[in-house]
């Protein structure tokens, strides 16, 4: 659960307008191209045009919108990275930049020393680095190369450092730019975690992504930019909704028909090896809204391989909630027919048809959506939920899992 926001205020923004110059200098070379002059030309780009709200303690807010809207501008302001152009910004409480992670790092200096060097920057003392170096390292997982260079380090190295560093200190609001989707998937299910502690613990959040689906389902509120202004401050779906009027949101209201039309069951065809899905189903097929549910796969692994089985939830070929239900994978070490169950003590949606996709992943999977592309099986069950219990999309399920041998439960029948 999100911490309740208190009623003062953590962070105001009043009015605010950025302008950067756009120029450039024309070059003898360009001097000799036809209609080019040898003089510079210069203009103004608004990247921010009068956005005003304000933000209280304990809040999540969203913000969302076309590529060069003024998302990761607006951000840069309340970090005090760059100053506005007009009005006022102001923030009660120290601020946790998840900006661009790693771009801080002098690459010439080890990872050790860079730990220290960027905790100085957000203000971090050398005690407090101290105390809190094991706890750095041990989450970035880059233990065994600190004292190497980090121009040395692959991009994924340095993010997760930089995200280490940056969240290692308490904060009251945390701005989290795109950072998530960089790493691999269990570094960015550990990063999200992260975050939620911290904000469990007090913290705001503010929070830029173009994977919509994740920011429902951490945000209460979100902003619509467009061109600089801002379009819609409301819920996430609201804002959703008017960020993408042309595709089909599902509207979780029972005072509205939901319409929704599936395929019927199918385990679609996938890559012959080392792991298949033979059968998935909802265990019952149709229930009420608050209700049980027990989704059931039947995995055959014919080769042993590491890989993840997870589960996500789908209405009108949409995530419902944009985290991954990640399972029990140490059995697809063993060859076997095994069943593989998801308890679900209660569902929270509304009246409508879902569909619950199961897919075993292989290791190196790096795709963080829904659609899992990269899967070595894919499977689809269906529920109808039936009852007047509202909920809103991005929740996410308390689910409890357990993993069986399908001969051994044959064998006791």
């Amino acid at each position: 659960m999100w911490c309740e926001m208190s009623t003062r205020p953590l962070a105001i923004v009043e009015h605010v307008s950025k302008d950067y110059r756009i120029g450039q200098e024309r070059t003898n070379a360009r001097a000799l191209i036809p209609g080019r002059r040898g003089e510079a030309t210069e203009s103004t780009f608004r990247a921010l045009d009068d956005v005003s709200f304000v933000l209280g303690h304990g809040e999540t807010l969203g913000i969302i919108g076309h590529n060069g809207a003024g998302k990761s501008t607006i951000l840069r302001v309340l970090a005090g990275i760059v100053e506005p152009s007009d009005g006022r910004v102001a923030v009660d409480g120290r601020v946790a930049s998840l900006i661009e992670l790693g771009v801080g790092f002098d690459p010439e200096l080890t990872g050790h020393e860079n730990i220290f060097f960027a905790g100085d920057i957000i203000g971090l003392t050398r005690a407090e680095i101290r105390r809190r170096f094991d706890e750095i390292v041990d989450f970035s997982g880059v233990g065994e190369f600190l004292d190497m260079p980090v121009k040395r380090y692959s991009t994924g190295m340095r993010a997760r450092l930089g995200f280490a560093v940056a969240t290692s200190g308490e904060a009251d609001l945390l701005l989290v730019d795109e950072v998530l989707s960089v790493g691999d998937y269990e570094f960015q299910r550990r990063s999200m975690e992260r975050i939620r502690e911290m904000h469990r613990g007090g913290a705001s959040l503010i929070l830029v992504s173009h994977n919509l689906w994740q920011m429902n389902s951490m945000c209460e509120r979100a902003i619509l930019l467009d061109h600089g202004r801002v379009v819609l401050d409301g819920t996430p779906s609201e804002a959703i909704a008017a960020y993408l009027p042309e595709e089909p949101l599902t509207r979780l209201d029972p005072e509205l028909e939901i319409g929704l039309v599936f395929e019927n069951f199918q385990v679609p065809v996938g890559a012959e090896g080392r792991a298949k899905i033979d059968s998935v189903q909802a265990i019952p097929s149709v229930i009420h809204s608050s209700d049980p549910l027990t989704i059931r796969a039947m995995i055959t692994v014919n080769e042993p391989c590491e890989g993840a089985v997870v589960m996500s939830v789908f209405t009108a070929e949409r995530a419902v909630f944009a985290e991954r239900e990640l399972a029990p994978s140490g059995f697809l070490s063993t060859p076997g027919t095994w069943t593989v169950e998801a308890h679900i003590p209660s569902v929270p949606f509304s009246p409508g048809r879902f569909q619950f996709r199961v897919a075993v992943l292989p290791e190196d999977d790096r795709h963080f959506d829904q659609e899992f592309p990269a899967a070595l099986s894919l499977a689809i069950a269906e529920v109808q939920i039936d009852g007047d219990l509202t909920a809103r999309p991005g929740v996410k399920l308390r689910t409890e899992w357990s993993v069986s041998s399908a001969v051994a439960n044959s064998t006791d029948r």
